[in-house]
């Protein structure tokens, strides 16, 4: 129970920080890096892979979802000088005050006194 309370919330942060587009893009460089370097030698797949002008089908994918998470953000982000919609707000009911005060009853000081002492040595395991 315990290590799947702790997947769920590692997913959870890793979503909540994007880091998740950082994991997809290592991937589709690695594909590209081997893709890259099956016509050519490993610097020249490193150097296509990284300058921009050859982005693969995946990068497509990502940039464009990557954009559209962005343009969303920026749209539910409060603008200073508006007011937020806070829904419902309770409120309270009016509280009436009787005009005759109610009693408190005094405490009971026929209780009885504890008429032995404890007991010595104190005992050490209570």
């Amino acid at each position: 129970m315990r290590a799947t309370v702790r997947v769920v919330t590692v997913l959870v942060l890793v979503l909540s920080l994007g880091l998740h587009w950082a994991f997809l893009q290592t991937i589709a460089w690695t594909g590209m890096i081997i893709s890259y370097s099956r016509d050519a030698s490993f610097s020249e797949a490193v150097s296509k892979t990284f300058d921009g002008e050859h982005p693969c089908p995946m990068c497509k994918v990502i940039k464009k979802a990557r954009a559209e998470e962005k343009d969303q953000q920026q749209k539910q982000q409060v603008k200073p000088g508006s007011k937020m919609d806070l829904g419902l707000v309770w409120q309270c009911t009016p509280f009436h005050f009787s005009s005759e005060r109610e009693k408190i009853s005094s405490p009971n000081t026929d209780a009885s006194i504890r008429s032995y002492e404890p007991p010595k040595p104190r005992p050490r395991t209570a």
